[in-house]
């Protein structure tokens, strides 16, 4: 099959976002499909003339709404929301970035005190991300965005809406969601963007005073193609930060200094665009390698895992017949307890052209998969188990609409569609993540997601409950790239299941032996968390994981807790046999206990 190429010149898509809003969503009105050109300003089109198709370069919810939802607001949003807890209390909050605002909701629908937020000059880029940028023991919303071809601030408020002092930086055109993390193992997170000059890149790291990061920025050699993933690929114990350029895949050590065998050069002659990278153990050496998503402008694309050498994989990359967009998604899918890797692709089309693609860690592709005939899938594929069947579903985006009707689709792990699932938005879907979560904290499942309408600029943002029981040890990937944080890394989740076993308020902090012990993979951590003499109220709760080496695996719980009993789970089927150690840190105490893991 001959297939066409057609490359619209970059300042034309320009204009057009512009008119648009920024990432506003290109219509063709014969099929009203939305779709997003590729950081260059290239457009992928399936076009049909009824004999030849080529590649061209340019209901009713299931689900009942909580009350106060949905939130219809002007302007649009993109890659997700975040679930996190904004006002001290045991319950989840919603925060969107809509527009020029950063709105936070909670489960009635009302404003947190202190929200909304308006930026000023841009509309704001990607998800916000939420953690402790300043080392307060408080998290703080972190935010971005940028002009038409340059210009921009890195924003960042507390949770009572105002400023962190330092911000905003006028940082330049940074594109996509922020990502925090821990660059030195002291004090606050780090900020980390990147930065789009005309035809190259930066990436940048910022403390949580403002301040550059010694040893940065580094150097890309083309424009930023999406987030970082930040995390731990080397065994050293400091994260490395991995970034795209369109040509290529950076990787350097906290310090700065580049990884041996990086960049890595696409040789299938791809790009990178909007495929954010993921960190995971695949390869069970305790070591994570590099997952991410390639596209070829003639069509196609592929799935890459590298070792932390820039070395490939065996059994990779994988090609796909159409564009990926979407960070990839892994995570245990079919049961078989081999990690496996999931991803759609995208094109625009007159008919139903990509597809739903699961692969083992070998490359093999899981039973009943690629399932074909889908509109473009453009975001990450949510990992959970949303029916209580003890088997995961992968939840995706869709990019059409039907009578102004977005939808979520929903598939098992055999690639069949999930009965009953029948997920509408008005609106499309496109290029949002849903959120998995017990936001009112009932023991039940609910997510959150939004549907944008393109003119006028509309996003309307929902919030469903499931009627299934809430498991956070089956919810893989509960928001974009894992967290609020964005890292990418698999198995960094923060929304472990916590749940208070009694009324009674202790007298002592408590850290109980985990049962089973040993376990596998799943353990209970039990613990009671007193008042702290000579106040009243919560107690700041930190629950960590390390392994032998001292080392953090996870941070299961670091939030404000009632003085009450708690249990939660911990889940380690990402992990090796071996010893670990979990740390309660509360109120000025600090209790440790040893657990074993058996595989």
């Amino acid at each position: 099959m001959k297939k066409i190429n057609y490359l619209f010149p970059a300042l034309s898509i320009i204009i057009l976002l512009s008119a648009l809003n920024i990432f506003s969503q290109f219509i063709n009105p014969a099929i009203n499909n939305p779709v997003i050109p590729d950081v260059m300003g290239y457009v992928n089109i399936l076009e049909s003339n009824g004999k030849y198709s080529n590649n061209s370069v340019i209901n009713v919810d299931s689900f009942p709404h909580f009350s106060g939802f949905p939130k219809t607001l002007s302007g649009t949003t993109f890659e997700g929301g975040i679930l996190c807890n904004m006002d001290g209390d045991n319950d989840l909050e919603i925060v969107f970035n809509i527009g020029y605002t950063v709105q936070v909701w909670n489960y009635d629908g009302t404003s947190v005190s202190g929200w909304p937020q308006t930026v000023a000059s841009y509309a704001l880029e990607g998800a916000p991300a939420y953690g402790d940028i300043d080392g307060d023991g408080q998290e703080e919303i972190v935010v971005t965005n940028h002009g038409l071809t340059s210009g921009g601030f890195i924003y960042a408020f507390r949770k009572n809406g105002t400023p962190v002092p330092g911000f905003p930086i006028n940082h330049g055109y940074s594109s996509r969601t922020p990502v925090l993390a821990n660059m030195d193992n002291a004090g606050g997170l780090e900020i980390i963007v990147n930065k789009r000059l005309s035809g190259s890149g930066e990436v940048w790291i910022y403390r949580g005073n403002a301040a550059t990061f010694p040893g940065w920025p580094k150097t890309l050699n083309h424009v930023p193609a999406s987030s970082a993933a930040v995390g731990d690929i080397t065994g050293d114990a400091l994260p490395e930060v991995v970034m795209e350029s369109y040509s290529g895949l950076f990787a350097w050590g906290s310090d700065g200094n580049p990884l041996a065998g990086f960049p890595y050069l696409m040789p299938n002659s791809d790009v990178n665009s909007y495929s954010s990278p993921v960190l995971a153990d695949v390869d069970g050496d305790n070591i994570r390698e590099i997952i991410f998503g390639t596209h070829v402008l003639g069509g196609g694309g592929y799935v890459y895992i590298l070792k932390n050498n820039g070395t490939v994989l065996s059994g990779w990359p994988n090609p796909t017949t159409q564009w990926i967009y979407g960070p990839p998604a892994v995570g245990y899918i079919d049961g078989d307890n081999i990690i496996d890797i999931a991803v759609g692709d995208q094109v625009l089309s007159g008919s139903p052209s990509d597809q739903l693609y699961a692969w083992n860690k070998n490359g093999t592709y899981l039973a009943g998969f690629p399932v074909p005939m889908l509109w473009a899938i453009n975001n990450q594929i949510s990992i959970a188990d949303i029916d209580n069947d003890n088997s995961m579903e992968l939840i995706c985006d869709d990019n059409t609409q039907t009578g102004g009707r977005g939808k979520y689709l929903a598939f098992n792990h055999d690639g069949s569609p999930v009965a009953g699932w029948d997920v509408n938005t008005s609106g499309a879907t496109f290029f949002t993540t849903p959120m998995l979560g017990d936001v009112n904290r009932d023991g039940l499942l609910d997510i959150a997601g939004a549907g944008c309408v393109t003119s006028p600029a509309t996003a309307n943002i929902y919030l469903w409950n499931t009627g299934t029981t809430f498991n956070a040890n089956k919810i893989i990937i509960p928001m974009w790239q894992y967290n609020s944080r964005h890292n990418g890394v698999y198995g960094d989740n923060p929304l472990v299941g916590i749940s208070p076993v009694s009324n009674t308020i202790p007298k002592n902090f408590e850290l109980k032996q985990n049962y089973p012990n040993p376990f596998n993979p799943v353990t209970k951590i039990k613990f009671s968390i007193a008042g702290v003499k000579g106040t009243s109220g919560n107690v700041f709760t930190k629950l960590t994981v390390y392994d032998i080496g001292g080392k953090t695996i996870t941070q299961l719980i670091k939030s404000e807790l009632v003085p009450g009993e708690y249990e939660t789970d911990f889940n380690a089927s990402g992990l090796a046999s071996g010893i670990y150690f979990y740390e309660l840190n509360a109120g000025g105490m600090k209790l440790t206990n040893k657990m074993v893991l058996v595989k």
